[in-house]
């Protein structure tokens, strides 16, 4: 037994340094890869962004990307590995940038956790797990607060709310807040959303989550005389 134990922890001494480097050499091909990811994005190189991808992953992400592109052309991406385990990461994106909508120049603000999955250091897959966009005109004196969940239940009842912090002047607002349907389609239209003319103070909803586990898209619009507020939130919906 004694010789069993004393043969076992050689190999176990043996085998650790292996392991510890090949924990390490995980950590660091992640690494090097959303370091890429992030310099490839601001270099808006398509070739080499291609490059990162299994071919069928990039198609996918393509369609999303080169709509994105045309909206925002100065966007800055900022690109954090929060985990990884066993060739699936989780991601922290950040992408800042301006845009213009009918003579108006806003400014997007996006916050993402994005699963990704590896094969032999390329993206076979990715999804986007939780997202927070914010789209404000610059002009806008608007200060808002988002209070919602981050997850919930299937088929629970939950709240959105966005809550203007600063007292503004006896302008009203006008706001209103959907479930997007079809991410693809979200435009600032008063027709849209069907806003309505309220008093200052913000915008509170509630919101009947899926009865399928997955993810739930809100968009909700506040709008001032001297400008727009915008906010598309997805929220994990589970069991």
């Amino acid at each position: 037994m004694r010789h069993s134990l004393i043969a076992k922890s050689i190999v176990f001494l043996l085998l650790y340094p292996l392991m510890i480097k090949s924990v390490l050499s995980k950590n660091i091909d992640e690494q090097l890869l959303s370091n890429q990811l992030e310099e490839i994005l601001n270099l808006r190189n398509d070739d080499l962004l291609k490059d990162l991808f299994l071919k069928k992953s990039f198609n996918q992400f393509n369609i999303r990307y080169k709509a994105f592109k045309e909206k925002y052309k100065d966007a800055k991406w900022s690109i954090k590995p929060i985990s990884n385990h066993q060739n699936k990461s989780l991601l922290d994106i950040k992408i800042i940038s301006t845009t213009k909508i009918n003579d108006q120049i806003y400014n997007l603000y996006t916050k993402q956790t994005v699963k990704i999955e590896t094969y032999k250091n390329k993206i076979k897959g990715y999804k986007v797990i939780n997202e927070e966009s914010i789209l404000k005109s610059q002009k806008s004196p608007l200060i808002i607060k988002i209070v919602s969940p981050e997850k919930v239940l299937t088929g629970e009842k939950y709240e959105m709310n966005l809550i203007i912090e600063n007292p503004l002047d006896n302008s009203l607002t006008a706001s209103g807040m959907i479930v997007l349907k079809d991410e693809d389609k979200m435009n600032i239209s008063n027709d849209f959303f069907g806003i309505k003319p309220n008093q200052s103070g913000g915008l509170f909803k509630y919101i009947q989550a899926p009865l399928k586990p997955g993810s739930q898209t809100i968009s909700a619009i506040i709008t001032h005389p001297e400008g727009i507020y915008s906010i598309t939130k997805k929220i994990k919906v589970g069991l």
